[in-house]
């Protein structure tokens, strides 16, 4: 590998591990906001209707073209297999945001899981770095 190919990766590297799992929060909160603001419609065309006049849809819409935009930078500088275990991050983060946020009850199996998520992504990263 060249040094501006190494230079490139390593400026990649915090895109993965705080953009691409931070979009991934901001996702779900706004699928979240958007199936609050649709309860209790019935689903058909009013109902698509009704979601995309929702500011929370539309806010949806944007971050993910932000997301493809951030995502396309990352494997324009990672490998995929570097890159994409990384994004498992923000299932941590939405346990996260459930339980701080929305007030939701997280239970002994989500905590087992988001520890495992982190030890795998960080023994996934450990053998990037070593590799």
């Amino acid at each position: 590998m060249t040094a501006t190919v190494l230079g490139r990766a390593r400026a990649a590297k915090p895109l993965v591990w705080l953009a691409m799992p931070l979009m991934a929060l901001v996702n779900q909160y706004l699928a979240e906001r958007t199936a609050q603001a649709l309860a209790g419609r019935e689903f058909g065309l009013g109902w698509l209707a009704a979601a995309i006049r929702t500011p929370w849809v539309q806010a949806w819409i944007g971050c993910e073209i932000v997301t493809l935009a951030v995502w396309m930078v990352v494997l324009s500088n990672l490998t995929l297999s570097a890159a994409f275990p990384m994004t498992a991050l923000g299932y941590v983060l939405v346990i996260g945001l459930g339980w701080t946020v929305l007030a939701e009850p997280v239970t002994l199996a989500e905590l087992i899981g988001g520890a495992t998520i982190l030890a795998g992504v960080w023994l996934l990263g450990d053998g990037e770095a070593k590799a």
